[in-house]
């Protein structure tokens, strides 16, 4: 008799990814995060609710693949020209904050009576944030490429890196049972996971340096690149198992064997070509991450206290020390708030961590519980947070301000022989920028640049040009260097929030001035004219125009073809009315 156990396994699979793609697309209608309908389809479904699927554990390795598969493919994202793009001081920002948010809540929960492994291992969870939710975020928002986005990013590719030494000592923490009366055994065992480590390090090593590239390079494999596909899936596989084999983590290996082939040459074609993958891996992993929540034990008075009190105190913590850590790097005090906001939340991998632990029996099946249910709830919150970080750091700024706890940031005054009028208010001192100012002079009309960056302000200095350190979409930073006597705005920043809210107060102050804003894409730019500004370049069409009138211009031979762009023939709307 045929036996149905293995399709019983695929029709669970197939139920879950497709609710959680409905309850996905669902929530992405209303503008919440796809991510938070993986995670409800996964509660929903699973065996504390309506118990349609997992109620055998059988997803239990289809959910191990998927955190496998999808670790890999985070490690491919991990390039060397990546990392260094956010240079060394993105990585010193992500350590400190992971290194002392584990401190610190190891600390209190050891306060709380808890045994430290334990507590250790609590703080591992809080410690570290979701890459997936926040980077989907601050792309769906065109926030990025802001000061906020790129310092949220730059911290988390900082702890994707770390999740190795982060499991690693999850696996060391899990090579005795607590007894430091016990120490020899101990650290027999600890020694024994050291050299498992190793020895899989250097075999991933191995196979990803020597042996991989050279089968990518041959000439039979380049023809076909679907064999690039498979090799590298294989390898992730291999890695995995080879990881479970010396008794350590899966996902471990297939991290490490992502990180090591985003070194080899073929690295971008991989990525490109198992993106489609990932979004399947990701659907998979968030949904079963969802089904590890048992919702009839969360209710319990015990273990609800417990989620309480480790989703506050680790909001808390997780803020002020992600905080602190840009601050003392040099950060602006206001988008280090934005940008601890946005990485408040504890993310997938405190799932992978809680998961080690509880099968190493580091942590309670009650812990495990509360710690998981404080993580899903901080996902469910992250974006609210996310929409709402630029809004509360700056009210939080002026009111430390008007406390006197912090001083103003408005810039220095002008000489009062310089009173400025009829001059244009460049907002961001970028390449675009720049070349916005180099125009003015040669027009004969007085430029005036704002910039976040204390960089980009002294370049500006230095290339002759009045400059100010400040934020355009502040009120009082516009109403100090003149917004009120400009005859015009040109806004050079990528990222649309910034520019509406920088157009909005600019309004308020001056109802005749023309503004110019630069529109990433062409979704945004209704909503920018919408806000006040008179044209918007769109990237997109600008892009598409050239491109055409060059080809244009190069099969025909009219080299006038690619000067034939011009500003939008509609004369500037009238700012009597609100904009």
């Amino acid at each position: 008799m045929t036996d149905f156990s293995s399709w019983n396994i695929l029709g669970e699979v197939l139920l879950l990814v497709g609710s959680a793609v409905a309850l996905g697309v669902a929530l992405e209608s209303i503008r919440i995060s796809a991510i938070i309908g993986y995670l409800l389809a996964g509660v929903l479904l699973g065996p504390s609710v309506f118990g349609l699927v997992g109620n055998d554990g059988s997803l239990e390795v289809v959910a191990e693949l998927g955190v496998s598969l999808l670790l890999f493919s985070i490690g491919l994202e991990l390039t060397p020209a990546r990392l260094r793009g956010f240079g060394l001081r993105g990585a010193v920002v992500g350590v400190v904050q992971v290194i002392f948010t584990i401190l610190a809540g190891a600390g209190v929960a050891i306060l709380f009576g808890l045994e430290w492994r334990e507590a250790t291992i609590l703080g591992c969870m809080v410690a570290l944030s979701s890459t997936a939710v926040v980077a989907r975020l601050l792309n769906e928002r065109g926030e990025l490429e802001s000061p906020r986005g790129r310092e949220t990013l730059a911290v988390l590719l900082a702890q994707d890196g770390l999740l190795i030494p982060v499991l690693l000592l999850v696996g060391f923490l899990g090579g005795g049972d607590g007894n430091t009366s016990d120490a020899p055994n101990i650290a027999g065992q600890l020694a024994s996971a050291a050299v498992n480590i190793l020895i899989m390090v250097a075999s991933i090593a191995v196979v990803g340096i020597f042996l991989i590239p050279r089968l990518l390079n041959a000439s039979i494999l380049r023809k076909n690149r679907d064999f690039a596909i498979v090799i590298a899936i294989i390898t992730c596989l291999a890695a995995a198992w080879g990881s479970h084999s010396l008794g350590l983590s899966p996902a471990l290996g297939s991290f490490i064997a992502g990180v090591l082939l985003a070194r080899v040459s073929f690295s971008r074609q991989i990525r490109a070509d198992t993106g489609a993958l990932r979004a399947v891996f990701l659907t998979l992993f968030f949904a079963s991450v969802g089904m590890l929540a048992n919702v009839r034990e969360l209710v319990q008075p015990d273990v609800l206290k417990l989620l309480l009190a480790i989703l506050f105190i680790g909001l808390f913590l997780k803020i002020i020390i992600a905080w602190i850590a840009i601050r003392i790097t040099g950060g602006h005090r206001r988008i280090a708030i934005g940008a601890a906001m946005c990485l408040a939340q504890f993310g997938e991998f405190s799932f992978v961590i809680g998961s080690e632990a509880l099968k190493s029996e580091i942590i309670s099946p009650a812990m495990f519980q509360a710690a998981i249910g404080a993580s899903l709830i901080s996902l469910f919150a992250t974006p609210l947070l996310v929409a709402n970080a630029k809004a509360i750091s700056t009210s939080l700024e002026r009111f430390l301000v008007r406390v006197h706890i912090w001083e103003s940031s408005l810039p220095p005054e002008l000489p009062a022989d310089s009173e400025l009028s009829g001059h244009v208010l460049i907002v961001g001192y970028g390449p675009a920028g720049a070349e916005v100012a180099r125009s003015m002079v040669l027009a004969n009309l007085t430029p005036m640049v704002i910039d976040m960056n204390p960089r980009l302000v002294e370049r500006a200095a230095a290339d002759g040009f009045r400059s100010a350190f400040g934020d355009g979409a502040q009120h009082e930073i516009l109403e100090h260097i003149g917004a009120s006597r400009a005859a015009a705005l040109v806004i050079t920043l990528p990222e649309p929030q910034t520019a509406m809210a920088t157009i909005t107060q600019f309004r308020a102050l001056n109802r005749d001035a023309i503004i110019v804003a630069r529109g990433r894409y062409e979704r945004w730019v209704p909503d920018l004219e919408a806000a006040g500004a008179d044209f918007v370049i769109s990237e997109e069409s600008i892009a598409g125009t050239m491109l055409g009138a060059t080809l244009v211009s190069r099969l025909t031979g009219d080299t006038t073809a690619a000067a034939d762009l011009a500003l939008p023939p509609n004369p500037p709307p009238s700012h009597d009315g609100p904009s």
